[in-house]
């Protein structure tokens, strides 16, 4: 058993994180959010406190601590608080000896990852997705539950792979790309473009 860490969000994706780190032997002491509504209460029966500077989150700097939020930016934002951010791995995820993993990355049950791929920092690997060999994802990118990242995928930074998606051998996604919810992506995606279907095109907005 570690001693207690900090998780910061106390949503849906949070509940994902903390029984990760849970699975791992991990001491959730506190869940901190800003949001009003959930102040006061419990997430997997972890008390969910406020996320002010008055807070025990600002006056422990170096605290341990996981960034349990989906949403790219706000990961890449608080990154740059003081804090010695865990890698959060599930006992239930097969992940190769040689996988280098980023701090703050979420690597979920049932996630496969294969020999020599690189996972940057606060990176997801959602729920029962699949990495293949040689396979890079940068920073703060988030690969969704089921998504499949065939061998020698590149993925930008901030990129979002959707749920149940599938990016074929070779292919690169660019930053804050998003590729949509079962998309089959078969060529290059430039960064900031939103593709969706099968094969997957350019979503583009009149």
């Amino acid at each position: 058993m570690s001693a207690g860490m900090y998780v910061l969000g106390g949503g849906g994706h949070a509940k994902v994180a903390v029984a990760t780190l849970q699975s791992m032997g991990e001491i959730v002491s506190a869940i901190f959010d800003d949001d009003a509504a959930k102040i006061g209460q419990q997430l997997l029966d972890i008390n969910i406190e406020c996320a002010t500077p008055s807070s025990g989150w600002w006056r422990e700097k170096g605290r341990r601590a996981f960034i349990a939020i989906g949403n790219n930016a706000i990961r890449a934002e608080l990154s740059a608080l003081d804090a010695k951010w865990v890698v959060a791995k599930h006992t239930d995820s097969a992940v190769h000896a040689s996988v280098e993993v980023g701090d703050g990355t979420l690597i979920c049950a049932g996630v496969v990852i294969q020999p020599d791929t690189t996972l940057g920092q606060h990176t997801i690997a959602n729920t029962s997705c699949s990495i293949d060999h040689d396979c890079k994802v940068g920073d703060f990118a988030h690969v969704g539950p089921g998504a499949v990242l065939a061998g020698g995928v590149h993925v930008g930074a901030s990129a979002f792979i959707g749920a149940g998606a599938t990016i074929m051998p070779g292919v690169c996604v660019g930053s804050g790309a998003v590729v949509g919810a079962g998309a089959v992506v078969t060529r290059n995606v430039g960064e900031g473009q939103t593709v969706v279907g099968v094969p997957a095109k350019e979503l583009r907005h009149e």
